[in-house]
Order: structure tokens, then C-alpha cells, then sequence
């Protein structure tokens, strides 16, 4: 049974089906994909969103059977004789003043929120840097705040990406506040602190929050539960394909 229909669980349940077992995809939502479905939606990712489309066609070739809407709350239910936890990531929030008026990185990708012209993103990481630069694509103004001495600090990160992201917004001008800490989120502003506890205002017309995630695995790993992907360690594109490989080559 693989608990989780994203790109790591597909890779998973393909694997393991590739390897003459017979496999359960579980996925709680409507389509497959996961978070990635996120990921892939900016209009320069359509690579990702063939990525996705891939792993789809290939289920289908295999006797894999997929139950969508349908939400696992408990693994021993099941009566397999191995259980793959994909069940990716939550969200992090900070706890600040106003953050209850902003919108999640995911809810602004998958196309749930609009957001105005000046719109401020609250973490440097990929994901807020992929933001700002749609953004700046739409001729939106977008802002970066960051906690760290520099964006996407993340390792294993293709740094043709990471370099091209920071040179774009060199070139044209957006402004990244790098080591700046959020501390209050007001109607049409955002007022940020520098490492000195010097405050400055950027107006913001939206605020989108990019400040990573947090493991949300249904199960801990047991002698027949494997926990993958996301749900395991926070990690990229890569991590998940190897890491779900890795597991489905060893049962």
C-alpha cells in the first residue's frame, strides 16, 4: 500500500509494481501529483508538468490500483504486507502579527488567490524566488524578504536555477531584503526588521507566505512502514525520486 499520490509515491508504487509486487496507491485528493501540481504551475514549468503527466501515463501501463478521495487515517488498516508513507508536507507559518492575512505559497500557485500589484513574499527560498519571478513576469511588483544572508540556501539545488533567479532580479530591479525578519503584517503594508532592529515599511497590496515546510508523515517508519519523500525529510524533486526508488528496490 503507498499512502500518498505525489511524484514520490507514484515513483514508489511504480517501482514496487515494476518489480512484480501488487500495489494500492492511496491518494486523499482528486488528482495526482501532490504538491508538485503547485510547483509545476508557473508557465515556465511546463517540463514539471510533464513530469507529472509521465508518471500518470506509466501507472496506467501497470496493475496499480489507484483509489482517489480517498483518505487513509490509519496504516493497519489495511492488511499489507508493506505500507509506504508519502504523504508529503504541511506548510510553516511564522508567528507574527497579521498572519492570518496572508496566502500560502500553494494557494497562490494552484490559482486560489489573486494578489495586487505590490505583493511582498516572506521567504527567499526556491519556491518564493519561482513566486517572485512569475510575478515579476505578470508586471506585478514583487519584494522578497529573507531571514538568511542569501536567497535559496537550500543544498542540492541546481545552481543554474539558483543563479539565474538571483541575477534576474538583480537585472531588473526587484528588491530582496536579505537578512530581514518579518515583524508585522498590516492592511496595505509590511513592516520588516534588519539584523541591527532597524524597522522599514514596503507597501504591500499582498502578502505571500514561503517559509518552507514541516514533515507531515501519517505513520512513523515501523519494520513494514517505510516513510518517503517529503513526509520524511524536506527536500526537492530529486531527493523524493531517489529516496522513493531506493525504499521500493529494497521490499
Amino acid at each position: 500500500a503507498v499512502i500518498g499520490g505525489g511524484i514520490g509515491g507514484m515513483e514508489a508504487a511504480l517501482v514496487c509494481a515494476q518489480r512484480g509486487h501488487k500495489v494500492e496507491l492511496y491518494e486523499k485528493t482528486d488528482k495526482l501529483g501532490g504538491v508538485f501540481i503547485a510547483a509545476a504551475a508557473p508557465s515556465f514549468k511546463e517540463k514539471d508538468r510533464d513530469l507529472i503527466a509521465w508518471y500518470i501515463r506509466e501507472l496506467a501501463k501497470y496493475p496499480i490500483t489507484v483509489h482517489m478521495n480517498t483518505e487513509v487515517k490509519d496504516v493497519s488498516a489495511f492488511g499489507a504486507d508493506e505500507v509506504i508513507i508519502a504523504t508529503g508536507a504541511k506548510a510553516r507559518r511564522i508567528p507574527v502579527k497579521g498572519v492570518e492575512n496572508t496566502i500560502d505559497a500553494v494557494d497562490y500557485l494552484l490559482g486560489n488567490a489573486e494578489v495586487g500589484e505590490n505583493v511582498t513574499i516572506i521567504g527567499g527560498g526556491l519556491t518564493g524566488c519561482e513566486i517572485a519571478y512569475d510575478l515579476y513576469l505578470q508586471g506585478k511588483k514583487p519584494v522578497i524578504v529573507e531571514m538568511m544572508d542569501d536567497l535559496i540556501v537550500t543544498k542540492g539545488i541546481c545552481l543554474a536555477n539558483t543563479s539565474y533567479l538571483r541575477d534576474f532580479f538583480k537585472t531588473n530591479n526587484v528588491p530582496v531584503h536579505l537578512e530581514h525578519k518579518t515583524a508585522e503584517i498590516r492592511d496595505g503594508e509590511v513592516v520588516i526588521v534588519d539584523k541591527e532592529g532597524n524597522s522599514k515599511t514596503i507597501p504591500a497590496d499582498s502578502v505571500i507566505m514561503s517559509v518552507g515546510y514541516n514533515p507531515a508523515p501519517l505513520a512513523k517508519k515501523a519494520s513494514h512502514v517505510h516513510v518517503i519523500g517529503d513526509a520524511k525529510a524536506v527536500g526537492n524533486l530529486r531527493t523524493v525520486i531517489w529516496g522513493a526508488w531506493d525504499v521500493a528496490m529494497k521490499i
